[in-house]
């Protein structure tokens, strides 16, 4: 009788970036990590446009060695090549919370963004760091694009210890809100 017996080589899996395009960069998916997890928004030829806060994940959680100009390179190299993507880590942050909390999630539309697909419900989380300063208006405009592509909207706040608290965004009408007044004045 056979025994199978699996073996464990040494070989590690590699993404490779070939380049930047923006917020995101557009990476080689060697071994097939990046389409296994999920990730990024693929444009052919086994190339991926991915994010920083995915590049941090896939690191971060030792899925692959990542490579940049044929060098292997660590987070730290990472973030201080393309200190214009600083913003991910937050982004990271949400992204490694919602992934361990079983949501598939990856990088969205804009630098800010993470989305997910759970059963029939489309979510797109708007990622903010507490403290940041956004417009009531700004983020009106954000929840009903959300809406227009048929997404749930949520706003992460990530605070400066790293907890994440999600919020649930929709958008009322003043006068919606005057009809749910008289309502109760009236029961």
């Amino acid at each position: 009788m056979l025994e199978v017996v699996s073996v464990r080589t040494q070989v590690r899996r590699a993404v490779r970036i070939v380049g930047v395009d923006n917020w995101r960069f557009v990476v080689e998916d060697v071994d097939g990590v990046v389409e296994e997890l999920g990730l990024g928004w693929p444009i052919g030829s086994g190339r991926y446009f991915v994010d920083m806060a995915e590049v941090t994940y896939i690191v971060y959680k030792g899925l692959a060695d990542i490579y940049l100009k044929e060098s292997r390179c660590d987070l730290t190299t990472l973030y201080s090549s393309y200190p214009q993507m600083s913003y991910a880590w937050s982004k990271f942050t949400v992204l490694l919370d919602l992934r361990e909390r079983g949501r598939r999630a990856k990088s969205g539309f804009s630098p800010r963004e993470l989305l997910y697909v759970k059963g029939g419900l489309k979510v797109l989380i708007l990622v903010l760091e507490e403290n940041t300063l956004v417009s009531a208006s700004e983020i009106a405009d954000w929840v009903r694009s959300a809406i227009m592509r048929e997404y749930t909207p949520v706003i992460a706040v990530v605070d400066a210890h790293g907890d994440v608290t999600y919020y649930s965004a929709g958008l009322a009408r003043a006068e919606d809100l005057s009809r749910v007044y008289q309502v109760e004045d009236s029961a």
